[in-house]
């Protein structure tokens, strides 16, 4: 009996230290592949980094594509609407275009504004140079209704009345404050709008706010456009009083986008496709993968680089904003960002 009884001591002895053994080789293991993630992990981090300092060092300086500008010496009169909150934006704008226009061409600035100062005035005609004109045009609130509680601002819908504002012009470039102008405008402005109201880039809109876009009833025409830059023809609007049909629409409609339904509805057919690097705007790529644009837009892009260095005119067509902290904001925003501070950083603080 006592040598049984050994021999279950024994085998008891056997089993505690092989189940020992397992849970220290268990516990070797686990701590091993915990070693093997964290060296993963560190490396994946490592190698983020590593991109991402590689990507702002180049973006900082992204290469824009060069130009001919050979025999360029045309003349474009561009249109830009402002108030008070939007100086900085329209200042960059210009400043843009004079830094990367043809040294020939000979670019006219004509700026609506509401309530800006003498010292925003005086800020403006400063950006005058060789072949660059800025006229500043003072002009009052537009009494029409108005959605408040969009990012849209009241100020837009002055450019309703940009034919009236400017009799004696037949045919101008509207563009928003909030862009900016790599690459002479000579080429933009000599698209034909003889039979149009106005010519611009469709806005991707038609994917990802389908639901807005249908209650325009565009689906004949097949597109919707956006209105931040406009190739206008001022003479066609005047001649078939599309003020009034832009005001009737606007006092009647309760639209999202404003300025933008209002002209989309009302223009009807009577519009021209630009191309995308005419009006490349930095917001559609939140909603819609690069291969789904590039097919949209008629384009073989293989990365962001591809879309943004052949622009003529970026477009922060939304809430994100150069100067803006309110919204998050992605590393391709950040190289747009840093793009727009080049054109910003040499101007002088605006006076109180």
């Amino acid at each position: 009996m006592k040598d049984k009884g050994m021999k279950w001591v024994i085998v008891a002895d056997v089993m505690i230290a092989i189940v020992v053994g397992l849970l220290v080789l268990a516990s070797y293991i686990e701590k091993q592949e915990a070693n093997k993630q964290s060296q993963m992990y560190a490396q994946d981090i490592k190698t983020h980094n590593e991109a991402r300092t590689q990507q702002k060092e180049y973006d900082f300086d992204l290469p824009l594509t060069p130009q001919n500008c050979e025999g360029v010496n045309g003349e474009v009169d561009v249109v830009l609407i402002t108030d008070a909150n939007y100086m900085d934006f329209t200042r960059v704008a210009i400043n843009s275009a004079k830094e990367t226009k043809c040294k020939e061409s000979k670019y006219n600035f004509h700026v609506m504004t509401l309530d800006v100062s003498e010292n925003d005035v005086s800020a403006l005609k400063a950006l005058e140079g060789e072949n660059v004109s800025v006229s500043v045009l003072p002009q009052k609130e537009i009494d029409l209704f108005y959605i408040r509680d969009t990012h849209v601002s009241k100020t837009s819908l002055l450019k309703y009345y940009i034919a009236e504002v400017l009799k004696n012009k037949d045919k101008v470039l509207y563009v928003d404050s909030d862009i900016l102008i790599l690459h002479d405008l000579n080429s933009l402005y000599q698209t034909n709008i003889d039979d149009k109201y106005l010519a611009a880039v469709k806005d991707p809109s038609w994917f990802f706010e389908n639901g807005h876009v249908v209650e325009l009833n565009l689906e004949e025409r097949g597109f919707y456009f956006n209105s931040g830059v406009m190739l206008m023809n001022l003479a066609k609007i005047r001649n078939d009083g599309l003020l009034l049909k832009l005001e009737e629409y606007t006092n009647n409609n309760f639209r999202t986008y404003m300025d933008q339904d209002a002209f989309n509805v009302v223009v009807g057919n009577d519009v021209s496709l630009l191309d995308v690097e005419n009006n490349t705007m930095n917001f559609f790529f939140d909603h819609n993968e690069l291969k789904v644009l590039a097919e949209f837009y008629g384009r073989n892009w293989e990365s962001y680089e591809d879309v943004f260095d052949g622009a003529t005119i970026i477009h922060f067509a939304s809430s994100k904003k150069p100067l803006g902290t309110v919204v998050p904001k992605t590393e391709m925003f950040y190289m747009l960002q840093r793009l727009w501070y080049k054109y910003y950083k040499p101007l002088p603080a605006l006076a109180d």
